[in-house]
């Protein structure tokens, strides 16, 4: 992967002499992506200013024909899901922008945070005037660019970046999924069965879903294995469900660092662990990250978070000074880039 100082260097050495966005995508293999933004929401491509440094996530002609979820062409005007659709895939990639004033979040060169031009409130809600984000980030051993935007999809970057005169064309396999609700995602993942069930049960599916701007850990069934749940009171379920959501934060794993402190829903407190082993929130530790939602992001743990400081493992050398580190990173979000991607 080019590191985003590169990208940058590229941008302003070639900005005098890149095309439209429009004339880049049809002369490089992206006019069916062209075209399919051009009926969802001609707005989206004509506001990108010159100089602006966007990120345009762009399948080829060939991608955007087999899994394109903007495909519905068809004599109609474009339908409301067509414009969020083609909004949640243009990224701003820098600060210049002030006109739109987007930002890029990173804790190091090669994991970011984007926050795209999808607003819509019906389906964001991160906080007052906050875009949805997605998350790029190295995925396993081979560090592949893999960019997390939606549901259970994991999606490959699969082409160097293009040039053109308001930032880049990023090639990726297929078009980024919308954010959904935290029920409907868990829903998706046969291993956090338990924790579907039991937030139902608990009612607080519905107030979970509504909290602005949030982090849920999310322990797998296994974490649940050691619980005797069926003993628990209604009221125990909803004060361990509560420790598992972080609140007024959305801890994106490109931004966690070690020794960082967050509220939860229960009143309580986690500190997050980063070391060589992995990414720990009060002992519990990070198998699968950045599972986007509407109102924020979902980790998956392999055990219960307790309350209080926890007791996350020592530190060793350097590690956890800084943001998550690659390899980690990379590892963590292999199962679900695995799982979306075959």
């Amino acid at each position: 992967m080019i590191l985003f100082h590169v990208l940058l260097a590229l941008s302003a050495a070639t900005l005098a002499s890149a095309d439209t966005l429009i004339n880049t995508l049809q002369q490089n293999g992206f006019s069916d992506f062209a075209n399919i933004y051009q009926e969802a929401d001609p707005s989206i491509l004509s506001s990108i200013d010159v100089g602006s440094n966007f990120i345009i996530y762009a399948t080829n002609n060939t991608q955007s024909a087999v899994n394109s979820t903007l495909g519905r062409r068809s004599s109609t005007r474009p339908t409301r899901q067509d414009r969020i659709a083609a909004r949640s895939a243009v990224q701003n990639w820098a600060t210049r922008s002030k006109k739109l004033r987007f930002k890029r979040q990173q804790a190091n060169s090669s994991a970011a945070v984007y926050q795209s031009l999808l607003s819509d409130p019906e389906i964001v809600n991160l906080g007052p005037g906050v875009n949805q984000s997605l998350v790029e980030k190295p995925v396993g051993d081979a560090g592949v660019p893999t960019v997390f935007a939606g549901a259970d999809k994991a999606v490959p970057v699969v082409g160097d970046d293009i040039p053109f005169d308001g930032g880049v064309i990023r090639p990726v396999a297929s078009l980024l999924e919308i954010p959904g609700s935290i029920p409907s995602t868990l829903s998706l993942f046969p291993n956090l069965s338990n924790l579907t069930a039991l937030l139902t049960q608990s009612s607080l599916a519905g107030p979970v879903s509504e909290a602005a701007g949030i982090t849920v850990l999310a322990p797998d069934d296994s974490a649940f294995a050691a619980v005797n749940i069926s003993a628990l009171t209604d009221e125990q379920i909803v004060g361990i469900l509560s420790q598992h959501v972080i609140v007024d934060y959305v801890g994106y794993s490109p931004l966690l660092k070690d020794g960082q402190v967050f509220k939860t829903l229960a009143n309580g407190t986690i500190t997050v662990a980063v070391r060589d082993s992995g990414v720990y929130f009060n002992g519990a530790k990070v198998t699968a990250s950045d599972v986007i939602v509407e109102n924020g992001v979902v980790h998956t743990v392999a055990s219960l978070v307790g309350s209080g400081d926890g007791e996350n493992p020592p530190a060793t050398g350097a590690a956890g000074r800084t943001g998550l580190g690659l390899k980690t990173l990379g590892l963590a979000a292999l199962g679900l880039a695995v799982a979306a991607l075959f």
